[in-house]
């Protein structure tokens, strides 16, 4: 087993000593058996949930878990006392350090408790139970961060779990890929001809290929979750999408033939090669965030549909050939304006309906592998609406 503490800070507003620290999980598993029913305020361990399925399998292909926070009791704490706590950046000997891990490491089960990681900590046991004999070994050297609070009383104990576990309100799947849009951005700024605009930049769009950040941080989300509508108010429609957004991203992580990233990446792709293709005049088309979304779906849709996967690929370059000739024809451009002018927008939302309609006209395109003009499955596709 290994443990090792690599330094420690002090909270004013506790009072009281953290210890940073690294442990591998046989040293953890063991330390904090049974300290899931430690405290009577602690959450109900989750079972069964889709996404500490997912966990599961993650840790099964060695993922390293966000840091553990936990309280040791009963810890002779000698070795911290010396320190100033005013010291913001508090720097400690080796040898203190050596210190508070040979006494914390010396510390039964007893007298740890989980202040936040109970379900992580349930889908380490779960993970390891399900393992069979010859990858246990390898499994328990892995390692895990901690936070340890040192000798801390129930009341400061429980004001920090309190805090900690009020701001785990359930984020929207949209606000969460709202957090991520600057890795996307500069996952995708390396494309040819294309202009990125952040809220910061205070620019509007005046030729093909320029998108707000915002734009394409929703057109991922519908590209994912198959879906132009991604503003979700039914939290249980809301949660059954983001479990099917992390298997799939699951999936696609470990797939041999690609990964989630070169997907959305081959759409904007796509994208780009068409809103060039429209050029100067018809920039307004791709433009339009409704049309963009629905764009995005029904490519992501086909993406993961085994029959239309296969069609893809073709029908895209098929379009894509034709827009080079006249790509407002190509497109359907005229019919699409025309179309869309037809919403009752007395009975509908103008947006979603266009969003819609989109989604439908680009899938059934791609269905018929390119042979129905996009202007017929503009025709179709309001049809149906």
């Amino acid at each position: 087993m290994q443990f090792e503490v690599i330094g420690i800070d002090y909270d004013n507003r506790i009072q009281n000593f953290m210890v940073s620290a690294r442990a591998d999980y046989e040293w953890y598993l063991e330390k904090t058996l049974g300290s899931e029913e430690n405290l009577a305020i602690q959450r109900d361990i989750i079972r069964g949930s889709k996404p500490y399925k997912n966990l599961r399998a993650d840790l099964k292909l060695g993922c390293i878990l966000p840091t553990i926070v936990l309280a040791v009791r009963g810890v002779d704490q000698s070795a911290l006392d010396k320190y100033d706590m005013n010291i913001g950046f508090i720097k400690a000997t080796q040898e203190d350090l050596n210190a508070l891990q040979g006494v914390i490491s010396r510390s039964d089960p007893d007298s740890f408790d989980i202040i936040d990681g109970l379900q992580r900590t349930n889908a380490l046991r779960q993970t390891f139970d399900e393992l069979g004999p010859e990858e246990r070994e390898p499994f328990l050297k892995r390692s895990l961060r901690l936070e340890i609070w040192v000798n801390i009383a129930f009341f400061p104990l429980a004001y920090r779990m309190l805090l900690l576990n009020a701001g785990q309100r359930p984020m929207s799947m949209k606000h969460q890929i709202d957090i991520l849009s600057g890795g996307l951005a500069n996952d995708l700024q390396d494309l040819n001809g294309i202009e990125i605009f952040r809220v910061k930049d205070h620019k509007r769009r005046v030729r093909p290929g320029q998108y707000h950040l915002s734009t394409l941080a929703q057109a991922f989300q519908a590209w994912m979750q198959r879906s132009p509508n991604v503003d979700r108010t039914n939290l249980v429609v809301e949660t059954m999408v983001v479990d099917e957004a992390l298997e799939s991203l699951g999936i696609d992580l470990t797939s041999e033939d690609g990964n989630q990233r070169d997907g959305f990446r081959q759409f904007v792709e796509w994208l780009l090669a068409l809103d060039q293709a429209l050029g100067d005049e018809q920039h307004r088309f791709f433009g339009n965030d409704t049309v963009v979304l629905g764009f995005a779906a029904a490519i992501g849709f086909a993406h993961k549909n085994e029959t239309l996967n296969e069609r893809l690929p073709t029908a895209m370059a098929k379009l894509i050939e034709e827009a080079q000739g006249d790509a407002a024809k190509a497109l359907g451009v005229e019919t699409f304006e025309q179309v869309r002018r037809t919403v009752d927008t007395k009975r509908s939302n103008v947006g979603e309906w266009t969003r819609g309609l989109v989604f439908r006209a680009v899938r059934e395109y791609i269905m018929q592998d390119g042979t129905s003009s996009m202007m017929d499955c503009w025709v179709q596709s309001a049809s149906v609406a």
